[in-house]
Parts: C-alpha cells; sequence; structure tokens
C-alpha cells in the first residue's frame, strides 16, 4: 500500500453490537516498504471481495450478516459476481484452512453515494451475506466509532489493512498488509490540493509513503482506541496517486 497524499475515507454512524468486537490477535508483523505485511489474521474482521475470482475490494465483517465496504466497490457490480473471503491472509494459497467463502445476498449501497470515477461522495455500501458468520478466531467482527465529530482523531495515528497493489499500476498484494497513517484535521484536509472535494462526512489520512492503494477500497480505517482494542472510523474511499 505505498502511495501518497491525503487518502478521504468515508466515516459513519455507529451500529449496535451485541458482541464482543475489535479485538486483536497476538503477533508482531514484519516491516515491508511502504507499510507492513500483517500478521495471520491478526484482524479477523477484515474481508476480501473478489469478483469474478479476482481480487475487487476490501471490507469489514460488523455483525455475523454484515460486511461494511465503499459504494463505489459495489455500485457497478453484480452481487452474483460477487464473493466474500473471510479468514484470508495469504489471497494465492488461499491453504491456511482459516478461510471461508460465501455468497452475497444483497448489496445496499447508500442512497445518496455519488461519482465522478476521481472523487466519491457518500462512499459506503453494506454487503448482506448469503448465510451468517459463526465467529471463531480468525473472523470476527470490528467495532464501529461512536459519533464524535471528525476531529476527534486529529493527529492520530490509524491503521488500513489490504491486498491492494503496493505500487501504482503493480499487482495486488499476495498477503494481506498493513501501513498506519496519520489522521488529518478537517481544515489540514481541506488546505490540501483535494481540499474542494472534502465534504463533512469523509475523514483524511496520510503519512508520506505509506497509504491505501488501489484494490484497498473499502477497507477499514481503524483506531487502536487501547491495546489490542480496536474501533473503525473510516471507509478507504479515494486519495490522490498512489
Amino acid at each position: 500500500m505505498v502511495a501518497w497524499g491525503p487518502h478521504a475515507v468515508t466515516a459513519f454512524p455507529r451500529t449496535n453490537m451485541s458482541c464482543e468486537c475489535g479485538l486483536m490477535s497476538d503477533g508482531v508483523s514484519t516491516r515491508i516498504v511502504g507499510g507492513t505485511i500483517a500478521t495471520p489474521h491478526l484482524y479477523p474482521w477484515m474481508v476480501a471481495i473478489l469478483n469474478g475470482g479476482k481480487m475487487h475490494c476490501g471490507g469489514s465483517l460488523i455483525n455475523d450478516r454484515y460486511v461494511l465496504t465503499a459504494g463505489h466497490c459495489l455500485n457497478w457490480a453484480r452481487k452474483e459476481d460477487l464473493t466474500v473471503v473471510l479468514g484470508l491472509h495469504d489471497r494465492i494459497a488461499m491453504n491456511d484452512g482459516t478461510e471461508k467463502i460465501m455468497g452475497v445476498d444483497q448489496m445496499i449501497v447508500h442512497e445518496a453515494f455519488g461519482s465522478d470515477y476521481l472523487h466519491d461522495t457518500e462512499d459506503i455500501a453494506l454487503i448482506r451475506l448469503k448465510q451468517p458468520v459463526h465467529f471463531n478466531a480468525f473472523m470476527a467482527p470490528v467495532c464501529l466509532a461512536e459519533p464524535r465529530g471528525q476531529d476527534i482523531y486529529a493527529d492520530q495515528v490509524a491503521f488500513v489493512t489490504g491486498w491492494g497493489r503496493t505500487v501504482q499500476g503493480g499487482n495486488p498484494s499476495r498477503f494481506l498488509r498493513k501501513a498506519n497513517v496519520k489522521v488529518l484535521s478537517m481544515a489540514a484536509c481541506r488546505n490540501t490540493t483535494i481540499g474542494e472535494h472534502i465534504l463533512d462526512s469523509m475523514i483524511c489520512a496520510y503519512e508520506f509513503e505509506t497509504d491505501a492503494c488501489q484494490g484497498d477500497s473499502g477497507g477499514p480505517l481503524v483506531f487502536e482506541s487501547r491495546p489490542g482494542k480496536v474501533e473503525q472510523i473510516g471507509v478507504v474511499s479515494w486519495g490522490i496517486g498512489c
């Protein structure tokens, strides 16, 4: 996930959860240029969305039936072509014995979603899975942040995860990767070259030479509120370059 420039993610209101969420497994990551290869199964809410069997977008499991992702990941797709893979780390081999492939029952794109194919607005969507997920160490939900205002996370370090390209125009990553990014204040984000496109429903995150890239769309922007406990504060949407 090597990139540059601010990356906009869509923020969202919280959904009630009736189970423990946002718990990371124990592990240590290995440093890779522009980010890290994630410790296998450290982020059990992370899912891969495939279109025609090929890597398409990321997403996050938010309860036993729904996946949160970006609107542009679904707006031009057919549910019959999509599959969701849970418990995944190595997208090529898929032989950890932890993976579960599920079909899509329904796609729900935000009614106000809009796109000019570069800047997306209200870029958020839900996937309803065909069957409920039975939680275990490899597939479990993430917590959704309380609506506390975008600037509550300003200057804090969050992280994104995905199987997106490691360089612009390159191939998707074989392994799930993680990148730390700094959350910008709304004022700082609007003071960039993309400022005119930033809406109140967006949140920006950035780190030099480390960011989300093509294929990471729909994945979660996550903040570690306390050691081992995280909450999702946004969905990867669009950015400058990669």
